[in-house]
């Protein structure tokens, strides 16, 4: 019993003086883990006009993709990401959003991660998460992001995507992946439509 009540008098110890050491430097600490300035801004990945891409890790091939982040007061993000790919395989609606929770003191050890989501039925946080990525680097010298797909329902995103902030073709870009996104979702409808009214028309066929 003794050795008990030392061990959790022991960890109660280390609670205890973790938390004051935590309290004098809470702002301090929180804008590392938020990384609020830095993370908040547009994200792509179609570095062309950039001639140091090679320094932001830009010179490989990629999928055009593009994330809009905005971080939180409690550090969470709300987010968008749109690709070609995401958009065929999610015709339904492009809205796809790209967030991560509020990040704790595990953070400073374990990478944070990010839930891709479609919106469904008007309903956001209840829809099924599509992918999930993790921040595995921030290069705040160079602007850039790397991020590791950990799962991906979808097959078709890379292993790695990198991201560099306010590219030059940032907009130009997002608007290729806006009107491409709309064309895929109307082929969509004009594929299944004919087919919905079908099997109203006739049930037992």
């Amino acid at each position: 019993m003794s050795g008990r009540i030392t061990t959790l008098c022991t960890v109660l110890g280390v609670a205890i003086a973790t938390v004051g050491l935590y309290l004098p430097y809470r702002n301090e600490l929180n804008d590392y883990l938020y990384q609020k300035e830095f993370l908040t801004g547009k994200w792509s990945t179609d570095a062309e006009y950039v001639i140091n891409s090679g320094d932001l890790g830009l010179d490989i091939s990629q999928p055009i993709v593009t994330v809009q982040l905005i971080v939180d007061k409690d550090g969470s993000i709300n987010g968008e990401i749109i690709s070609e790919t995401l958009c065929d395989d999610m015709p339904l609606t492009w809205n796809i959003t790209m967030n991560s929770d509020s990040p704790s003191l595990k953070n400073f050890v374990f990478a944070r991660t990010f839930e891709v989501r479609q919106l469904i039925n008007g309903a956001m946080d209840k829809s099924p998460v599509v992918a999930t990525l993790k921040l595995t680097e921030e290069d705040q010298k160079h602007n850039a992001i790397t991020f590791e797909v950990v799962s991906d329902a979808t097959g078709r995103l890379p292993k790695k995507l990198i991201f560099g902030k306010d590219l030059p073709k940032f907009d130009e870009n997002y608007k290729f992946l806006q009107d491409y996104c709309a064309k895929s979702t109307a082929k969509f409808y004009e594929e299944v439509m004919p087919k919905i009214k079908k099997l109203r028309d006739n049930p037992k066929s």
